[in-house]
C-alpha cells in the first residue's frame, strides 16, 4: 500500500499562475490522494476557478497574510485523524506549476529512505524551464541565509541527491507526523526563511532533508512576494535581516543570549556604515528596523527557542558540515561580481550625470560667488588678516622648513616640522614666482571644489539625480568653509575642500589601486591641514601638568599641533626665521616686529614652559 498524500496549494489571487498549476496537479502521474486549496482572498481572488478545480476541500482564509499560516490552516483542514505515520504532506503555492512526474520522484526518493522527513524539489524559473531558480537553502557562519544554488542554466551539475541544511517551501514534501510535531513554519518569520528555520528545526529533532533533482517545479517568484507582488531591494534586505536576527535570537545559547541581544543595535550602526561606504544607503533603515524589531519584538523568541528545544534531540554539530563554507562564498561572490559586470556594461547608468542633473550648474554657481566674494582680494600680491600672513618669499625657504631639523623657535631646538608645513610648501610651489599667490587661488577655487567634490561624493552613495545637486549647494556655502575663509583659517579651508574628495576616493579603493592611493593622499592632506587636538599643557611653577582631553576634529576646527611641554612649539608655519614659511612683518610699533601666526590660525606661538620649573 501506497503511502497517502495530501496536496496543500495556497492560492493568494494571482489567477494568472493558478491554471498553470492546477493543470499540473491535474497531470501528475502520481497524483496525491487529496488536495486542499486554500484562498487567502487578495484583488485577484481565485474563488471561481477554485470551485471547478475539483479540489476535494476549499477553504477561504482572507485573514492569512503568509503562505505558512496558509498552509498550517490546509494541513489542520486535512487531517484524516488515524495518526499514520506514513502519510505526507505537499506544500504548494499558487506560482509553484509542478512537472508531470515531479511528485512521483520525491515520493520514490523517501519511500527507500525511511528517515529523510523532508524532501524538496529543484525549483525552475517561470517561463524558463532551463534555468534553476533555486535549489537548496543553507546559512553562513554567522547566520545569513542563501541559496546553494540559483539563477543558474540547468546542465545537469548538480542532479545529485544530497542531504541539505534547508529546502524551498514551494514543492516541500513533508511527513505530516513531523510537520505536527514541530508546529509548522514559525510565526515570527512571515515572508523570508520560514521553510529554512523549519528544515534546521527537523535536522536537529534528528531527521534528514533532502534534495530531488528529478522532481522539478517552476516557480514565479520568491517568498517573500507571496501575496504582494515585486519587492524592492530595501524590503527585501529588511526581511532578510529581520529573518536572521530573529534566527539568531532563537538558535543562540542561553549563556550568550544577552551578548547577542545587547549587539543588536550597535552592529546596526556598523552595518549602516557600511552599506553606505558600499553604496547600498536602501539598507540603512532596514537595519534599524530590523533591529528594534528583534530587540523589542516580544514573545516571538521566548515562544521559539520553546518549540526548538521540546524537539531538538541532536546537537549543532550535526548541521555544521551542512553550512555554507569559505569555498562557496568565495566562489558565489565571484560568480555574483561577474554577472554584475556582465550585467551593466551595456546598461545606462541611472545615477545623475554632472550635465544633466545639475551638478555643473551648482558648481558654476559657486564658481560666480567665490569671484564675486573675493574678487577685492585680486589686486593685492598676497592675502593677508585674519589667520593669514605672506608666505616666504622663494619656493626654497618653504622646502627648507620641512622635515627634521634646527627649529629656531624659542631658544631652538632640533626636531621634525610640523605636517602643515609640508602641505604649505606643497601648495606655494604652485605658484614658484609667487608662492603668496597660492593662496589667493585656494580662495577663488574653495568653493566650486567644495561643490565639485560633494557632487561626486554624494553621487556615490545614491541613485536620486536631485540629491547630489542640492548636497553640492549646501556643502560650498556651509557655515563652515565661509567662516574659514572670512577668519583666514587656511587649514580648515584645506580640510573642507578635501574632505568630500576624500570620501568618494575611500568608496572607490575596495575596487581600484588607484582609488585607495588617492585616498591615503587626501587623508594625508585632511591630517596636516586638520589635525586631532589632543595637546598636553603645563601649570607652570605648581610642578604638575595637565593634559586637555582629545577633541574630534571636524573640517571647520583647526588648532596649530603643539609639541610635549618639555620642548618649545615646533610648528614651522609660525616661525620668523630665516627661512620660515611666514615672513616676518616690519612695521611694528617700537620697530619691534609683530609676533607672527600660524598660517592656519590666528593664534601667535607661543614660548613653552619647563614642567616643575619654579
Amino acid at each position: 500500500m501506497q503511502p497517502r498524500v495530501t496536496a496543500i496549494l495556497v492560492a493568494p489571487g494571482g489567477a494568472t499562475y493558478l491554471d498553470r498549476t492546477l493543470d499540473g496537479l491535474s497531470r501528475q502521474t502520481r497524483p496525491p490522494e487529496a488536495l486542499v486549496v486554500v484562498d487567502t482572498g487578495g484583488k485577484d481572488s481565485a474563488a471561481g476557478r477554485l470551485s471547478l478545480s475539483g479540489a476535494a476541500q476549499l477553504a477561504s482564509l482572507p485573514d492569512a497574510k503568509t503562505f505558512g499560516a496558509a498552509a498550517a490552516h490546509g494541513v489542520r483542514l486535512s487531517d484524516p485523524g488515524d495518526g499514520d505515520p506514513d502519510e505526507w504532506v505537499w506544500l504548494l503555492g499558487h506560482d509553484n506549476a509542478p512537472a508531470p512526474e515531479a511528485l512521483e520522484r520525491l515520493m520514490t526518493t523517501v519511500e527507500v529512505s525511511p528517515s529523510v522527513a523532508v524532501a524538496g524539489p529543484k525549483l525552475m524559473r517561470w517561463g524558463q524551464p532551463g534555468v534553476i531558480a533555486e535549489f537548496g537553502e543553507t546559512v553562513t557562519r554567522y547566520g545569513a541565509s542563501l541559496a546553494r544554488v540559483e539563477n543558474e542554466l540547468d546542465q545537469g551539475q548538480h542532479d545529485v541527491t544530497d542531504d541539505v541544511l534547508g529546502v524551498a517551501a514551494g514543492g516541500m514534501l513533508v511527513r505530516r507526523t513531523v510537520w505536527t510535531a514541530l508546529g509548522g513554519f514559525d510565526p515570527a518569520l512571515p515572508h523570508v526563511d520560514a521553510a529554512l528555520d523549519f528544515s534546521i528545526r527537523a535536522r536537529l529533532a534528528g531527521h534528514r532533508v533532502v534534495l530531488v533533482p528529478d522532481a522539478k517545479v517552476d516557480s514565479a517568484g520568491p517568498p517573500e512576494e507571496f501575496g504582494h507582488g515585486p519587492v524592492g531591494h530595501a524590503r527585501r534586505a529588511r526581511l532578510h535581516r529581520a529573518a536572521q536576527l530573529h534566527r539568531r535570537l532563537v538558535y543562540s545559547a542561553a549563556a550568550l543570549l544577552p551578548l547577542h541581544w545587547l549587539s543588536l543595535v550597535p552592529l546596526a550602526v556598523v552595518r549602516s556604515v557600511w552599506h553606505l561606504l558600499t553604496k547600498n544607503p536602501g539598507a540603512v533603515v532596514g537595519e534599524f528596523a530590523s533591529a528594534f524589531r528583534a530587540a523589542f519584538g516580544g514573545s516571538h523568541v521566548r515562544s521559539a527557542r520553546r518549540a526548538l528545544a521540546r524537539t531538538k534531540s541532536v546537537g549543532w554539530s550535526s548541521v555544521e558540515p551542512l553550512r555554507a563554507s569559505r569555498a562557496m562564498l568565495r566562489e558565489r561572490r565571484v560568480t555574483e561580481r561577474d554577472a554584475q559586470v556582465a550585467g551593466v556594461e551595456d546598461a545606462p547608468d541611472p545615477r545623475a550625470s554632472f550635465v544633466h542633473s545639475g551638478g555643473l550648474w551648482v558648481v558654476l554657481v559657486a564658481a560666480v560667488v567665490g569671484v564675486v566674494a573675493f574678487l577685492p582680494l585680486l589686486g593685492n600680491p598676497a592675502v593677508t588678516g585674519g589667520g593669514l600672513l605672506p608666505l616666504s618669499t622663494s619656493v626654497g625657504q618653504l622646502w627648507s622648513s620641512v622635515g627634521y631639523g634646527w627649529r629656531e623657535i624659542g631658544t631652538g631646538f632640533l626636531g621634525p616640522s610640523d605636517p602643515f608645513a609640508a602641505l604649505v610648501a606643497v601648495l606655494g610651489s604652485l605658484t614658484p614666482w609667487s608662492p603668496s599667490t597660492a593662496v589667493l587661488g585656494v580662495y577663488l577655487v574653495a568653493l566650486p571644489l567644495s561643490a565639485l567634490g560633494a557632487w561626486f561624493a554624494t553621487r556615490r552613495v545614491t541613485r536620486r539625480t536631485w540629491v547630489p545637486a542640492v548636497a553640492a549647494a549646501l556643502y560650498a556655502l556651509s557655515s563652515p568653509l565661509l567662516s574659514g575663509l572670512q577668519s583666514g583659517h587656511l587649514g580648515a579651508v584645506l580640510a573642507h575642500v578635501a574632505l568630500p574628495f576624500l570620501v568618494w576616493a575611500m568608496i572607490g579603493a575596495a575596487r581600484s589601486w588607484t582609488a585607495g592611493a588617492t585616498a591615503s593622499l587626501l587623508f594625508a592632506v585632511v591630517a596636516a591641514a586638520a589635525p586631532r587636538s589632543c595637546r598636553p599643557s603645563s601649570s607652570v611653577g605648581s610642578g604638575r601638568s595637565s593634559a586637555a582631553p582629545a577633541a574630534p576634529i571636524a573640517s571647520w576646527r583647526c588648532r596649530c599641533p603643539r609639541w610635549p611641554s618639555s620642548r618649545p612649539s615646533s610648528s614651522p608655519s609660525c616661525s620668523g626665521a630665516p627661512g620660515g614659511p611666514c615672513s616676518p612683518t616690519p612695521g611694528s610699533p617700537r620697530g619691534r616686529t609683530r609676533p607672527h601666526r600660524c598660517s592656519c590660525c590666528s593664534r601667535p606661538p607661543r614660548r613653552a614652559s619647563t614642567a616643575g620649573r619654579h
